[in-house]
């Protein structure tokens, strides 16, 4: 009898202990992206190195079914929501029902615009163009370019455009490239890339001398247009995101580059915030500010790095984002 009484006491202390723990939740957009996985599992990692519980979701794309899921959340009384928003406008929804609940939000990898967002963790994406643009300028700094950008209602597709066009204005000024076809792709979609590449291509008896897209999945519908007409290889290409084709595209000399944005980071920076605030901890020390179209909200921007060939092992397999054989091997 004393045996089994403490077999209960000691199962009802562990769920006590469970129950105790603090919990954050990760509403994620979707899980379609290989990045996504991973920052799952790291944020997981790092919650529960700093005592709490992850509490995580996807939306699959459904901004409906993500509001659902926030709503959810905030009726067990989380307090803290880490949210990648399915749609940068109508997540400020999640932001107004947190904030009645008495919730914090921070926006992950996308800004929420035109609310009272507490706040925002992301990459500086006008230099991530910025590094597409000084990468592939170096080895081709005269010549025609076109630039295949993201989705237009997409803050980090403007954003990352912006650094591309800033970075191209002087060599556009002095007459040494010239923008031929400069377009958003809507929901970044590869296949539209592919479509309007090889539109371009089917009018030009030229071939361009480099292709900026602004993500390794339209450069991933790009290559398929330059290999539609016989041309892969000597057009270089640009992305974002080190995904893994994009990562074989690069050894295969498909793509040129990509630029690598340290994931792990972001999630772990993450983690750490929303386990400060859920534990009623001061982040009112962070200084830099990103106008959301209502507010300057405190921002943390990690910057990226740009990826060839060369640098590869000792980024993104150095970080365990890829393995050398998901690379190297077929």
């Amino acid at each position: 009898m004393k045996k089994l009484f403490f077999l209960i006491f000691v199962i009802s202390c562990i769920a006590c202990k469970e129950k105790d723990l603090v919990k954050v939740a990760f509403l994620f957009p979707h899980f379609n992206a290989d990045r996504y996985l991973k920052e799952r599992d790291y944020f997981a990692e790092k919650v529960k190195e700093l005592g709490g519980d992850a509490i995580i979701v996807s939306a699959n794309n459904d901004q409906d079914l993500q509001i659902k899921q926030a709503q959810d959340f905030l009726e067990q009384g989380i307090k803290v929501l880490v949210l990648g928003a399915v749609n940068a406008n109508l997540a400020a929804k999640i932001v107004r029902e947190a904030h009645e609940k008495h919730a914090i939000v921070i926006a992950y990898d996308r800004l929420i615009k035109n609310t009272d967002l507490d706040l925002y963790i992301s990459f500086q994406y006008q230099n991530v163009g910025k590094e597409m643009v000084d990468y592939i300028t170096k080895f081709k700094p005269t010549g025609e370019y076109l630039v295949i950008g993201g989705d237009k209602t997409d803050f980090n597709a403007v954003q990352v455009n912006k650094g591309q066009m800033k970075t191209l204005e002087p060599f556009i000024k002095d007459g040494k490239i010239k923008i031929m076809y400069n377009i958003f792709i809507e929901g970044w979609d590869p296949e539209n890339a592919f479509f309007e590449t090889n539109y371009y291509l089917n009018l030009s008896d030229r071939i361009p001398d480099a292709i900026i897209c602004s993500s390794d999945r339209l450069a991933s519908g790009v290559i398929m247009a330059l290999e539609n007409h016989k041309i892969t290889g000597k057009v270089m290409v640009t992305g974002m995101d080190a995904d893994k084709l994009a990562c074989r595209h690069i050894i295969e000399d498909k793509q040129k580059m990509t630029v690598y944005k340290p994931f792990k980071e972001l999630a772990y920076l993450a983690a750490e915030n929303a386990m400060k605030i859920a534990t009623g901890q001061n982040i009112s020390d962070i200084k830099e500010k990103t106008w959301n179209g209502k507010i300057e909200v405190p921002s943390i921007l990690i910057e990226p790095i740009a990826i060839d060939k060369n640098n590869l092992k000792s980024t993104v397999i150095a970080d365990g984002l890829l393995t050398e054989n998901e690379i190297y091997d077929k």
